[in-house]
């Protein structure tokens, strides 16, 4: 019995030892990037925990596959760090990593392995797309790091352009026969032909919308909608066919002129063959979507759900796909095929398994078509996607939801709400003006300049380091200004005849061109060259309507003319003082009037004669004047202004009148009862002043233009008061001096040597 026990225990330790060796050191655990993460850089950071063991010695082997077997796995050097970085990783590219641990002899248990997909292409950010700029403008993007620079090009040509479609429905589906035959379907019955030379509509003899719309061959066609309606084109005209249902359509294929199906709502599904029309069942009630015949034996629809359904010849076959409902499904052969749907998902058959592709947007897509390897994809809000090897977004040069996409290996057509119709024609960025940039940097802008005015670019950008070069950028647009805005004075408005021009300044121009005439035809105008977005302009003429423009200008192009502004001069002075029919007005008035900008001098007439057939006559250059002689008391007088400029004068004013003084008081003080001397002199004086009452009075000097030179309230007594001046410094020359009361003005003549 002690033998046993000896036995057991020496079988325990043994089982101990083993275990214990076996968990000297655990399998490291990973921390980031987090499983299945995509976008990642080109040189990110694998990031592990670190582990413990029985010595301070522990260090970590990283091994890197693109494939999860690790089978062409690289292993990196063992480091005692628990991240390294990576460089130089493919676009695009999906990898694999695992980490174990050493400490000592003693090696982990391999971790868990994750996955991460690193970024395909650069994320434009500005301009926004279908944007209007300036000639010049920074293009950002988001700045991706273990790169060593981008390729940037911009260019006049795109491979999208607008059609006229004639309509403002919507168009739910489009079929390309040839160039010159290309058919289109929509809501209540539309129907649209181009025969290579424009959009025209077509009888269809329904009124139901029509969702969708198939071709064999010019002579063989078909067109479903709501309701059960299937219309047939015999190369002639277009018939309504009874397929046997009441039950919306919404998708429609055929493999030959005698074979094809239609698919709709709650699962419904008709099939063509031999000239009938027969109601097959599926096994789901799902709404189909879309569908795709290969041959008869191989038909594929997709729809709400995450529904897709294949016919095997033998029957049909329902199954759920992915984690959102499919919009549309292209099939290019049994084991190659394709379907799109909401929040922009695409999955992928390889003949035996569907797989989720990163698409790069979350915008419904609403159709799908392929020629070749070639494929397109289309949906909400103008959403494209372009496949060439791999999906990668473009512009499709509208904003409008498109529902439908046909393409060929010459050309594309999509079609979509509100009447719009799309081409593609070509590849785009091949035109004379293709400029391709060479950023040399880890920058995330790019500055162009000199763009041409009133131009419509693309743009794109990919990015690459020594081991790759990344697919290019979603393309995205934008459109110059094509020429400045105007800003001043308005259009139509009044204005004096010296101006200051303004307009938006237009960012990117070296200077600007400006034109004012007389004539909308701008018949021998005047020209102007301004660097800023202002310019003054004078020696207009009164009362005359003029044109102006402006254009922008760099060295490489100048803009359109902007629009044309008008405005006419004024023809007139509008009076201030004395005010129109006033009593009470001072002897010797200040007139006063509203200065009109670049005039030259101001006529004013006054007289007692409404006809001013005796005037007193003055011109100044100043819009006022200070009257040098007594007016006769209690007297109407009439008085009226004209604006001259140059060889011009304006009409005159309206004619104002005025009522001077009669009262007594100061009235009685007269221009002999005041002495100025020394007079002439050299600016220091004394005024003498006999008073016949005590008052307040103002004395001002003023020059013949009528402008302040000095100004002093006093208080005179009764009797003499003397009243000292030092205005020494002014220039020589003959000066009023103006004793003023309430009611009264005096003025006298001083002279300075």
């Amino acid at each position: 019995m002690k033998y046993f026990y000896s036995f057991l225990a020496a079988v325990l330790v043994m089982i101990t030892v083993s275990v214990n060796a076996q968990n000297k050191i655990y399998s490291p655990g990973l921390n980031s990037p987090a499983d299945l993460a995509v976008d990642k850089v080109p040189d990110l950071i694998l990031n592990w925990e670190a582990v413990t063991g029985i010595t301070l010695d522990i260090t970590y082997e990283l091994q890197l596959s693109t494939n999860a077997e690790f089978v062409d796995a690289v292993t990196f050097p063992r480091t005692s760090l628990t991240a390294m970085t990576m460089s130089d990783l493919l676009f695009g590219g999906t990898y694999f990593w695992r980490v174990r641990a050493y400490d000592g002899e003693d090696v982990s248990a391999w971790s868990e392995a994750w996955s991460f997909t690193v970024v395909w292409t650069v994320s434009m950010l500005k301009p926004n797309d279908a944007s209007d700029i300036y000639a010049s403008t920074d293009i950002t993007w988001t700045k991706l790091t273990g790169v060593n620079g981008y390729m940037l090009q911009v260019d006049t040509s795109y491979a999208w352009s607008a059609n006229e479609s004639t309509v403002t429905t919507t168009i739910n589906g489009v079929y390309d026969v040839s160039d010159n035959d290309v058919w289109a379907v929509g809501a209540g019955g539309l129907v649209l032909h181009n025969d290579g030379t424009g959009w025209s509509t077509v009888e269809s003899g329904v009124t139901d919308d029509l969702n969708d719309v198939y071709f064999v061959d010019a002579s063989n066609g078909y067109a479903v909608g709501d309701n059960g309606v299937v219309i047939y084109f015999d190369g002639n005209t277009w018939t309504v066919v009874d397929a046997g249902t009441t039950t919306n359509l919404l998708g429609v294929s055929f493999a030959d002129a005698n074979n094809g199906v239609a698919v709709g709502d709650a699962g419904a599904v008709v099939v063509y063959s031999g000239g009938s029309w027969n109601i097959a069942t599926t096994g789901d009630s799902n709404d189909l979507y879309d569908v795709d015949m290969i041959n008869p034996n191989n038909i594929w629809a997709c729809g709400k759900g995450k529904i897709v359904v294949n016919y095997d010849g033998a029957g049909w076959n329902a199954n759920v796909v992915g984690t959102k409902d499919h919009y549309a499904i292209a099939m290019i052969n049994e084991n190659y095929g394709w379907v799109v749907g909401k929040s922009g998902k695409i999955l992928r058959w390889n003949g035996s398994d569907w797989t989720n592709v990163v698409s790069g947007t979350t915008k419904n897509l609403n159709s799908v078509s392929f020629a070749g390897d070639k494929g397109i994809a289309v949906g909400k809000s103008g959403t494209m996607l372009n496949f060439d090897g791999e999906w990668s977004l473009a512009t499709s040069y509208v904003s409008t939801d498109l529902q439908g996409v046909n393409i060929t290996s010459s050309t594309a057509y999509a079609v979509g709400n509100n009447g719009v119709i799309i081409q593609k024609t070509g590849n785009g960025f091949n035109s004379p003006f293709l400029t391709t940039y060479d950023i040399a940097t880890d920058t995330g802008s790019y500055f162009i300049n000199n763009l041409l005015f009133g131009q419509k670019y693309y743009y794109r950008l990919r990015a690459y380091h020594g081991a790759d070069t990344s697919l290019w950028s979603g393309v995205k647009s934008f459109t110059t200004y094509a020429s400045p805005s105007l800003t001043f004075p308005s259009n139509g408005a009044s204005a004096d005849l010296k101006i200051k021009f303004s307009w938006e300044e237009y960012i990117g121009s070296t200077n600007y061109l400006f034109e004012i005439a007389d004539n909308d035809n701008f018949d021998n105008p005047r020209n102007f060259s301004p660097d800023y977005d202002t310019l003054w302009v004078n020696d207009l003429y009164f009362g005359q309507e003029y044109f102006w423009r402006v254009a922008a200008q760099h060295s490489e192009d100048i803009s359109d003319w902007s629009d044309v502004w008008n405005f006419t001069t004024v023809n007139n002075i509008s009076l201030d003082m004395p005010e129109n029919i006033a009593t009470e007005v001072p002897m010797c008035p200040l007139f006063t009037w509203i200065e009109v900008m670049g005039t030259s001098g101001y006529e004013l007439w006054v007289d007692t004669d409404n006809t001013f057939s005796n005037p007193m006559m003055q011109v100044t250059n100043k819009p006022q004047y200070q009257c040098q002689s007594h007016l006769e008391k209690n007297t109407v007088y009439y008085w009226k202004v004209r604006g001259q400029a140059g060889v011009d004068n304006s009409e005159w004013s309206d004619t104002w009148s005025f009522t001077t003084e009669g009262s007594a008081g100061i009235d009685d003080m007269s221009a002999n009862d005041i002495s100025i001397f020394p007079n002439p002199g050299n600016g220091i004086f004394t005024l003498q002043i006999n008073s016949l009452v005590k008052s307040n009075y103002t004395i001002d000097i003023v020059d013949l233009s009528g402008k302040l030179i000095s100004t002093k309230d006093v208080y005179l007594n009764s009797g003499d008061n003397n009243v000292y001046f030092n205005v020494e410094g002014i220039n020589s020359g003959t000066y009023s001096v103006v004793v003023s009361s309430e009611s009264q003005h005096i003025v006298k003549r001083l002279v300075i040597k």
